[in-house]
């Protein structure tokens, strides 16, 4: 082969070479550009539909001021509005002054609405949904939610950070609405485990047990708090990816992917 068509064929080598790492690289850009787009809508959508069905109320007694000041938890739900927007709309979870303020549904398994919207779309930041095992009255003595960890900050990212002491002082109230009632919480445990470990207990057989287990979650919390075991008669559990290297109970490595961060909250139905 003369030198000639040696260096011919080293040019379009180079030029396929090249071609294919452009082509790689507007395929990974144009994936950017789309998971942006769809992180927008979802976004977009979840803020409107709270500024739809959600409704902060104010005081008749102190016309200058909101309740919202007085009580954050003071809010109204449009229920009827959500259930023509999906019959397996249970219940609303707020926390104030997070991004944590979106509709919680149960479906027949807990597969579904980690990859689709409550408008039925496939989606891959899914919904905030309730254990399809447990009561949508949130009569269980420990009700389970589950969300996912997204990179931009939606759903339940923000969980994670209450393993920061000054944000779980901040946010340890939270609230779940029923369409019967309202219950408030106080954020009492967190930790990241397994989510095959111990903090995955929904079931009791007695009192003894629940006992047993609210000291468990109290002693591997990663914050300290003073609320009294005594004082605990149903929790809320906030479950989502810790996304860390964390250890299970019995002190073994939990990978990233296999690790999950456990909310535990004190529930109390609220007295008007």
């Amino acid at each position: 082969m003369s030198k000639h068509n040696s260096k011919k064929t080293r040019n379009i080598f180079i030029d396929v070479v090249l071609v294919v790492i452009f082509a790689i690289g507007m395929f990974y850009f144009g994936s950017w550009i789309y998971d942006s787009w769809q992180a927008n809508q979802a976004s977009e959508q979840s803020t409107h539909l709270a500024k739809t069905v959600v409704k902060h109320k104010t005081s008749r007694k102190k016309q200058n001021e909101t309740s919202v000041k007085n009580d954050p938890g003071n809010i109204s739900i449009n229920w009827r509005n959500l259930k023509k927007k999906n019959p397996d709309i249970i219940a609303w979870i707020y926390i104030p002054g997070t991004k944590i303020n979106y509709p919680v549904l149960q479906g027949k398994d807990n597969s579904y609405y980690l990859t689709h919207d409550l408008y039925g779309k496939s989606s891959e930041y899914g919904e905030v949904f309730m254990d399809y095992r447990q009561k949508a009255d949130v009569t269980n003595k420990n009700t389970f939610l589950y969300a996912h960890n997204m990179y931009d900050g939606t759903k339940f990212t923000e969980l994670n950070n209450y393993f920061k002491k000054d944000f779980f002082n901040k946010h340890a109230n939270i609230y779940l609405y029923t369409p019967k009632k309202r219950f408030d919480g106080k954020v009492f445990a967190i930790q990241s485990n397994s989510g095959l470990s111990k903090a995955h207990t929904m079931d009791f057989e007695n009192n003894k047990q629940f006992k047993q287990y609210v000291n468990y979650l109290k002693n591997h919390s990663s914050i300290k708090t003073n609320v009294k075991v005594k004082s605990i008669k149903k929790i809320l559990t906030l479950w989502t990816c810790t996304m860390r290297e964390t250890t299970d109970d019995d002190g073994n490595a939990v990978t990233p992917e296999k690790s999950r961060t456990f909310v535990s909250v004190s529930l109390t139905e609220h007295k008007k």
